[in-house]
């Protein structure tokens, strides 16, 4: 587990709103020392089952699960 790492896994079908929803999270401000991964999973069967893909997918010790049109200020 990677503790200085935040991932953010975001479940999919719309390309235009996952590009905004990733220039928002690649706009933010990262503490030092901290590394961003964001993790798209498409043609999940639901939002749990998405979820669950991503989480399997990332070490990170810090995990942000989001729908495509959730924009992070």
């Amino acid at each position: 587990m990677d503790k200085n790492k935040i991932c953010f896994i975001i479940c999919a079908n719309d390309n235009f709103l996952v590009r905004e929803c990733r220039l928002y999270i690649n706009q933010l401000k990262v503490p030092a020392g901290y590394a961003v991964e964001t993790i798209e999973v498409w043609d999940a069967k639901s939002m749990a089952e998405g979820y669950n893909r991503g989480m399997k997918q990332s070490d990170a010790k810090y995990k942000v699960y989001l729908h495509q049109d959730v924009l992070i200020i």
